[in-house]
């Protein structure tokens, strides 16, 4: 979360924001959503939602007891993909939430519906940005997004944790009805949209423009960690008149904290620039076929054409040699 040399009070640092945002989460669940069945997203709606049916069986099992054994089966899967870091990390966000789930009671603030699915929103999307700016996660839906964007990269973690929530929301309509469930999601977009301005902002891709003259280990790093296409562009400083490469590279706002430690670790000194995109098409964002009729057809050569992707970024052919598009494949 912090640009901090060194390797172990940087680590720390990075526990202790995840054990704070862990307990935000937990206070902000234990304060506003439990006392009035409001239900968060992801795998703790269903974790509430199986430990109520037990409690109708006559099973009185704890709702942070079951989430902690649901993320028993992804968190092995996670630690063969994912790496140790991300599992020591991952291991620590959803112990320490199970826990905070589990011990950290509070009295009711309030029995209207609406504060507390806003309140309990705001809290739960809080917690969420200060972990996953550490780089960790509490398991569940974000896991279980992780897992899959990393086998497959057009499915991103965004649309893993809308697919779980809507299997959540679906649910809770049959057991909990409609109006605890209309105010469930209101929660839950509420905790996505503070949890995304935590992170980086409201805009879910950005690109970044990196300088260095380390271009060349910073590049293949963010090819083998990040997973993400990464372009080159010659360049000249007009006042060192000397030759450069310019990295561009596109990356979802959950990789830009690990994009920004990975060039401060090659090279502190580096100058980089995002900018904010309106619209990626092609591999790992929007499909381009659902776009065709806004490319430029290859007849018009004269014309400047900036086709941003995860993997190219490229201008319009000048001749007929120069039709294949050069780009990261």
């Amino acid at each position: 979360m912090f640009n901090i040399s060194n390797k172990y009070l940087k680590h720390s640092v990075n526990v202790f924001c995840v054990l704070v945002g862990t307990f935000v989460m937990g206070a902000g669940f234990n304060i506003f959503y439990a006392p009035n069945n409001i239900l968060l997203g992801g795998f703790g709606g269903l974790a509430t939602i199986i430990s109520y049916l037990l409690s109708l069986a006559g099973l009185n099992i704890s709702m942070s007891i079951i989430y902690l054994l649901l993320n028993v089966i992804l968190y092995i899967f996670a630690v063969k993909i994912l790496g140790k870091t991300f599992a020591i990390y991952a291991i620590l966000g959803i112990v320490s939430y199970s826990l905070f789930l589990q011990f950290c009671t509070f009295p009711a603030v309030s029995d209207d519906l609406l504060l507390c699915s806003i309140y309990g929103g705001f809290l739960t999307g809080l917690g969420i940005g200060v972990i996953i700016r550490c780089g960790a996660t509490t398991g569940g839906g974000d896991m279980l997004g992780c897992i899959i964007n990393h086998k497959n990269p057009k499915i991103s973690v965004g649309w893993v944790t809308i697919a779980v929530n809507c299997v959540v929301i679906c649910i809770s309509l049959i057991i909990y009805g409609l109006n605890l469930s209309l105010y469930s999601i209101i929660g839950i977009f509420i905790a996505g949209k503070t949890s995304d301005l935590i992170i980086e902002g409201p805009r879910s891709v950005k690109a970044f423009y990196i300088i260095s003259p380390k271009s060349d280990e910073i590049s293949n790093k963010l090819l083998t960690d990040l997973h993400r296409g990464v372009t080159t562009l010659e360049a000249n400083g007009m006042y060192s008149h000397k030759h450069m490469e310019v990295i561009l590279c596109l990356v979802s706002q959950f990789q830009i904290p690990k994009l920004k430690q990975i060039v401060y670790d090659i090279d502190p000194s580096a100058f980089l620039f995002s900018v904010s995109v309106k619209e990626a098409m092609g591999k790992g964002f929007h499909k381009l076929e659902k776009h065709k009729s806004i490319l430029i057809h290859k007849k018009e050569k004269q014309n400047l054409a900036v086709n941003v992707s995860e993997q190219s970024y490229t201008t319009a052919p000048t001749s007929e040699k120069d039709e294949k598009i050069d780009g990261e494949e």
